[in-house]
């Protein structure tokens, strides 16, 4: 624990001073990499696309070949990353509020005139016919 607390102060220092990542030795990039991969809820290879993508964000990360990239590229590119600081904590509520306006607007679809009877499906109606059926290949 004191290794960890004495890495936390020398990196705080560190940006403190104003020295970039680039600046950091690879050895103490692996410390802050390792560091942080305890930090995170699952490991990388658990999370979804969307999941990496916001590890990339929440530290500066611009990059363009992410979108639509395979999920192995991402990894690889966290990985890369995760030794820079976090600039904006994304935070992942505020994402799955996002996910639940779209299905506010899709219920109000079902009120639309020339809609009556047309039955709107969610996620979890989605999910529920895969369980139903049986899965037969991606949904």
């Amino acid at each position: 624990r004191a290794a960890a607390a004495l890495l936390a102060v020398t990196l705080m220092l560190i940006m403190a001073e104003g020295a970039t990542a680039k600046e950091m030795s690879e050895s103490e990039k692996e410390k802050a990499r390792e560091s942080a991969l305890k930090g995170l809820d699952k490991p990388l290879e658990k999370m979804r696309a969307k999941e990496l993508l916001v590890l990339l964000k929440e530290r500066g990360v611009d990059c363009k070949e992410c979108r639509g990239a395979e999920k192995s590229f991402l990894i690889q590119k966290v990985r890369e990353n995760l030794h820079l600081p976090v600039k904006n904590k994304i935070n992942q509520e505020n994402a799955k509020g996002k996910d639940e306006s779209v299905d506010d607007i899709m219920a109000k679809l079902k009120g639309m005139p020339g809609m009556e009877n047309i039955k709107v499906y969610g996620r979890d109606d989605i999910e529920k016919m895969a369980k139903q059926f049986g899965n037969k290949g991606d949904l």
